[in-house]
């Protein structure tokens, strides 16, 4: 029986490295994490979907379409959500094909 590796299994599920399919799975990746982030916070502050929606000035559907990732976030939502659970986001840039050095 041949063992696999954690890499040679991501690569098989998600594409190799720099392919168009590994950065696509990675960008949904990173937005499913963050709205369960987002989810995770909201309960530990006891807010309901409701009241996060009211104080946000949204709709509680978009709240539960944000957490559920199903809502396209814009870079001021992400940051006007964050601040309401009193949290900072920080976003870093990284080369194509390269590995962060931090």
């Amino acid at each position: 029986m041949k063992t696999t590796t954690h890499d040679e299994l991501l690569d098989e599920i998600a594409g190799k490295p720099g392919t168009n399919e590994r950065e696509n799975f990675e960008s949904e990746l990173r937005a499913e994490v963050l709205a369960y982030k987002f989810k995770e916070l909201r309960k530990q502050k006891k807010l309901t979907q409701s009241q996060l929606a009211e104080k946000l000035g949204m709709e509680k559907g978009q709240i539960s379409r944000i957490e559920n990732g199903r809502f396209n976030l814009t870079l001021a939502t992400i940051n006007k959500i964050a601040s309401e659970l009193g949290v900072r986001v920080n976003f870093s840039f990284q080369m194509i094909g390269l590995k962060p050095a931090f």
